[in-house]
Order: C-alpha cells, then structure tokens, then sequence
C-alpha cells in the first residue's frame, strides 16, 4: 500500500514539474519601445501623443509589450537622443538598456503644414543582433485618426510578431423567431362554407319557385287569389332568409379563415457569436 502510494505522489510530482517547466520555457513577449527620434516643425507634447498613440495601436493588434511617449520620454536622457543614434550602435545599446526594450522603433516626423498632414517614419531596431529595417511611411492628416492609421500599419511595422487574436465578446444576445403558423381552412370555416351553401341552395331554389309562381300569377291575374298571393310572398320571404343564410356562412368563413393564423414570437438567447436578430413578418 505505501509502495502505491509512494508512486503515484512522485507521477503526481513529475506532472506538476512538467507544467512549471513548460510555463517557464514559455516564450516571453517582445517588448518594443516607440523612441522618438527627429521631429519637424512638431512640439514634443504633440510628439509624445503620437508615440503614445503608436504603441497602444501596436500593443492592440499584436502579441508584444510596447511603451512609448512620456513612459520613453522619462527613460531617456533629458536631451533626447542624437539624430545619428540609430546608425550609433553605442547609442542603440544605451536606450535598449534605458527602456528595458528587446526591439525599438525610431520615429522620424515632419509636419507638412498642409491642413495638419504628418508623415511618420520609422526604422526598426533589434539591439541584440545588430539587425535593423526601414518600415513603410505612415501618413496621418488628423490626431484623432492616428490611432487607427498606426493599428492598420501595425504587422508592416512589426511583420515578425504574432497577431493577437480578437476576442469575442460574450454579453450579445440572439433574437430568433419561433412558432407561427399561416392561415388555413378550419372547421369552424368549413361549416360555415357549408352554411354558405346551403343558404345559397335554399335561396336560389324558393326563389325559382317565388318567380315561377309570380308569373303564372301575373299571366292569369283572374285565377290568382288571395291565397295564392299569400303563398307567394310566404317564399319570397324564404329565398330572402335562403340569401341572408348564405351572405352570413361566406362571411364568416371569411373571419374564420383569416383568423386561422398565429404570428411567430421572439426568443432571446445569449450568444458568444454576435448580435443575430431575425425578420418579423405576418403570414
């Protein structure tokens, strides 16, 4: 039994080792510092919202750590860095080591003057290996579109870093439609078309007879009595009722038909997908 036990309490202790080995060999995220390098015709309030802005934008499209404006600022010497700094690999050295950066990006901005237009460029760094790379020239014309300009150039700044997955939110509901049925012929509508028919029936025939009756009556006027009269108007009176049985069976086949249906309903479910809401109709 204690031989048991002594097994699996060490399989349970190479498990546990595993895991904290695993977490430890876990790649660590690049942290990348934004440093501001030359600026034309830009004060550095201007400057430091915009590096700010560029390291938030690459920090939320992709899988990195990045710091930029006064957090970089702060970091460097009072005098800023030189203008020749990114060809300087003393200088390189130094800021890596000041910001705490595995990779940086020195910015280059000019303000155009043209309604507010700047063009940002920017050379990649990576201090370790001596490798650096020019990037493609970001072009903003408004601060507030600054962010989503820097967030669209992200991966061409940073091509070798992950992309970081969007997520999902989990908070949306999902509105479907569900029951309903269209219109159709009930028994209550079938009974009354009878209804209809026999109305019809009876109405048509009394009054085949009323007029048959009428003309004899009319022809030999001599020969047509009182109580033949009598008898004609007694149907007359009955293909009347005959069409009024009939008028009211059509009509209320009619309501009992377009009664018949029932609309759909709403059913509200939580959905990790997104919103979905159906149509609503009538039958």
């Amino acid at each position: 039994m204690s031989r048991t036990l002594g097994i699996v309490a060490s399989l349970g202790f190479l498990v546990v080792a595993g895991r904290v080995a695993g977490a430890d060999t876990a790649a660590p995220r690049i942290k990348v510092a934004v440093v501001p390098g030359v600026a034309v015709n830009m004060e550095p309030a201007r400057v430091d919202a915009l590096t700010q802005d560029l390291a938030a934008a690459l920090a939320g499209e992709l899988e990195i750590e990045a710091a930029g404006g006064l957090e970089v600022r702060r970091a460097l010497p009072p005098e800023g860095v030189p203008p020749d700094c990114v060809t300087t690999p003393a200088c390189v050295a130094d800021v890596a080591k000041r910001t705490g950066a595995s990779q940086l990006l020195f910015v280059v901005m000019v303000d155009s003057g043209a309604g507010g237009s700047i063009q940002i460029d920017t050379t990649w760094i990576e201090p370790a290996s001596g490798h650096s790379a020019a990037r493609p020239a970001v072009d903003i014309t408004s601060i507030g579109e600054a962010r989503q300009r820097f967030g669209a150039a992200a991966h061409g700044l940073l091509p070798d870093a992950p992309i970081r997955p969007k997520q999902r939110s989990g908070n949306s509901i999902s509105v479907n439609q569900a029951g309903g049925k269209p219109r159709h012929v009930t028994t209550s509508a079938l009974i009354s078309a009878g209804v209809a028919l026999v109305g019809v029936g009876v109405g048509l025939g009394f009054g085949l007879s009323t007029r048959s009756k009428y003309n004899r009556c009319d022809a030999s006027p001599d020969t047509c009595d009182d109580s033949k009269r009598d008898t004609i108007r007694h149907l007359g009176y009955a293909a009347d009722a005959g069409w009024a049985i009939a008028i009211g069976g059509a009509i209320a086949a009619s309501v009992f038909f377009a009664t018949s249906g029932e609309e759909p309903h709403f059913v509200v479910t939580p959905t990790s997908d997104g919103a979905a809401v159906s149509a609503f109709g009538h039958f």
